[in-house]
């Protein structure tokens, strides 16, 4: 085996370990969120004085929101791999494949240059939320994690198409 295919077969390795702990995060996230909405219904209803707990479904949005678009670049679930999957041409799909893999690594490295940056100012400037008083920085460092997630992603996916390997959502169970 070669250099060069070690290194790919390691790094979709990591690839699915990352996408395993994504699925966690997600379900998670989601989890938090129905709790978190139900207990703030529950106390609005019975007019009970306890803290909104509804500020834990918001920050749940954050990780599900970014570390779930890495799963969809990871799962190929975005638009522009529905669009290059209905094509005939096989070159026209290794070309979309190769060319969408490389605008999501534009995408997802502008965006962690600017999620790291908005991490950082919600790290050191100690804000919290207003009910429960949960860090703002908690919810902002799954801003970069996910930009960072799709990187990795997008670039498997790069290697997998200039190899003629199919996506991950197209290979066999």
């Amino acid at each position: 085996m070669s250099v060069s295919a070690r290194a790919s077969t390691w790094l979709f390795s990591v690839e699915r370990h990352a996408f395993r702990v994504e699925k966690w995060i997600c379900i998670v996230s989601l989890v938090a969120m129905l709790v978190g909405i139900c207990f703030s219904v529950a106390v609005r209803y019975f007019n009970l004085h306890l803290p909104d707990a509804g500020e834990i479904a918001i920050f749940a949005m954050a990780p599900l929101t970014f570390v779930g678009a890495a799963m969809c670049t990871y799962t190929g679930t975005h638009i522009a791999v529905d669009v290059i999957q209905q094509v005939k041409s096989k070159w026209v799909r290794k070309t979309g494949r190769v060319v969408t893999a490389l605008a999501m690594i534009v995408f997802g490295a502008v965006y962690y240059w600017t999620a790291l940056g908005f991490f950082q100012t919600a790290l050191s400037s100690g804000e919290r939320g207003l009910d429960l008083g949960i860090p703002i920085a908690i919810p902002a460092f799954f801003f970069p994690l996910g930009m960072a997630l799709v990187v990795l992603h997008s670039v498997a996916e790069l290697i997998r198409a200039a190899t003629n390997e199919p996506s991950v959502g197209e290979e066999q169970p």
